[in-house]
């Protein structure tokens, strides 16, 4: 089985790729309590290094393992969404939350098969992480602009015709990944995920204590979040559960 149960590993713990001014005393602490079994001194640890400001996916990573081997599926789920969301097409981070993922137990229902063209063009949309894509997208500027004075400077009519072809295809596939790329810039400024980070979160009709419960998200539940009240979020899942829960109980994915 691949990366069985989560690596038993974390010494990939990856913080060399940290930047330089990411110092934490906390990060050397909570990878040698993590290779001890003291997971929970490693989340202390680790924690502190978050609490102190630092954003790095790797610190987000193992923080996630950490708590997943604690037995806190719901602050692992959360870790390594905030992870994902900084490393998008990281493999080990996806693997890991969807192992975590299958151990919740709500689900939103799928009504219908999954279409095979929407499934390939979703494949593609994130085949390339955006800071790829924006680099192609300036890579393939400066192509056509070279094509096209070529084009300009030639005296051939063959050749001409021949380098319109290859601007067509080039513009074509620059307005491709641009789209793709502003769908992504759009989704991260816009779309705030939630975590269900304790045992339990009840679903209210209202952000008030006294309010009708209409559900209740079991811990790991992800959902998305449509706007912060604090003490309380409001919340969607599916198409079936729409409310509010406490900020005490969730966390959110920033």
């Amino acid at each position: 089985m691949k990366k069985v149960l989560f690596i038993l590993f974390a010494i990939a713990m990856a913080f060399g790729s940290a930047n330089a001014d990411e110092k934490c005393a906390g990060i050397e602490a909570g990878a040698k309590a993590y290779q001890s079994s003291d997971f929970e001194r490693a989340v202390d640890e680790w924690r502190t290094c978050v609490d102190n400001g630092i954003v790095n996916a790797d610190l987000y990573y193992n923080l996630g393992n950490a708590y997943f081997r604690s037995g806190k599926i719901g602050f692992a789920i959360y870790y390594y969404r905030s992870a994902l969301k900084l490393r998008p097409n990281d493999e080990d981070i996806q693997h890991n939350l969807k192992f975590a993922q299958a151990m919740t137990r709500d689900k939103v229902d799928e009504d219908g098969e999954e279409n095979p063209i929407l499934s390939g063009l979703f494949k593609a949309h994130h085949a390339l992480s955006l800071r790829s894509q924006l680099f192609t997208l300036l890579g393939i500027f400066w192509i056509v602009a070279f094509v096209a004075i070529a084009r300009r400077l030639s005296a051939s009519e063959r050749i001409k015709n021949i380098l319109i072809g290859v601007l067509f295809v080039l513009s074509s596939a620059f307005a491709v990944i641009g789209m793709s790329a502003g769908y992504k810039i759009f989704v991260a400024e816009t779309e705030i995920t939630g975590v269900v980070t304790a045992k339990d979160a009840d679903v209210t009709s209202a952000p008030d204590d006294r309010s009708q419960t209409l559900n209740t998200l079991s811990e790991g539940t992800a959902f998305e979040v449509i706007s912060e009240q604090p003490p309380f979020v409001e919340i969607r899942l599916g198409e079936k559960v729409k409310g509010f829960v406490k900020l005490s109980e969730v966390g959110i994915v920033k």
